[in-house]
Parts: C-alpha cells; structure tokens; sequence
C-alpha cells in the first residue's frame, strides 16, 4: 500500500449479506473514508474521516483497487480526500464510502456497488412485471374461455388433438 491507494475492506452488514468499505491511503498509516456516524444507522448521516489503517480495516484484510484507473497523481488523491474532512452528508446509495474514494482519485462519484444493487432491483422489476403481465394475460384467456367464443376453440382444439 502506498500514498494515494484506493483501499477497501470487506464489512459485514447482516448475516451473510458482505460489501466492501473503501478509503484513501494518506501514507503515514492514515486513511480517509465516508462513513456513517452510526453503522447501525446507516441512513442517519455520516462524514469524511481519517482513522489509521488498524480501525479502517477493523480486523479485514486491506486490499488496493486497481480498477478505474486513477487520474490524478498520489499527492493529489490525498489532497483531495483531505480537503473534505469532517465534511457531512453521508448516504450509502448516492454519497458512500465508494464514491468518495472514487471521486478522490478518478474525478468521478462512482460505486459499482452501487450500481450492482440497482441493476439487481430492475431485473427484479422486470421479471416481477413479466408475471404480473402473464398472470392477467392467463386470466383473460380464462374469461374467454367461459364465453361463446371459448367453447367455440375449445371444440376445435379437441377435435385436432383427437
């Protein structure tokens, strides 16, 4: 790990459900990160702070992230994140711990954790729309069954199957 390094940590959040906490390498053994002011709480608000590496990792294994290339030198990364030190306004899907360090080194407020959880919850949607769009096409096609024009195809299919 050196100055500048986008480090994360993987936190549990409930029972097996896992993410990762990330942060900024200050390089004297310090890391900024967002947070929340209560990790039970995590809608509740939150803030940038600098904790050394032991409390950042709170008993993980630190890892360096690698993807999205960083833009700026190491000294800007950890200018930047120093910048907005006890600056508030936590919120775990729009201005998380992901998207700080992202933004600290890329320009961009980015958390593909983030956009894992939205992606999931519109594949969701749509399937939960599909069977709801199913279910009433069945239910319409029973309704017409039960009137004129369904026996009429009920006769015709029995008469092809047999």
């Amino acid at each position: 790990m050196a100055q500048g390094d986008r480090l994360r940590v993987k936190r549990r959040l409930a029972g097996p459900v896992c993410y990762r906490h990330h942060g900024i390498d200050v390089g004297d053994g310090t890391v900024i990160h967002a947070r929340p002011d209560d990790p039970a709480r995590l809608f509740g608000g939150g803030r940038v702070v600098r904790t050394s590496c032991e409390e950042f990792a709170n008993g993980e294994s630190i890892e360096v992230v690698n993807d999205l290339p960083a833009m700026f030198p190491p000294e800007e990364i950890v200018a930047r994140a120093m910048r907005h030190l006890n600056r508030e306004g936590y919120c775990p899907v729009i201005d998380n711990c992901e998207h700080f360090a992202t933004w600290c080194a890329t320009g961009e407020r980015r958390s593909r954790q983030v956009d894992a959880v939205m992606a999931g919850v519109g594949r969701i949607a749509s399937a939960a729309a599909t069977i709801l769009v199913a279910r009433s096409a069945v239910g319409l096609a029973a309704r017409a069954a039960r009137g004129p024009l369904g026996a009429v195809v009920t006769t015709l299919v029995r008469r092809r199957l047999g």
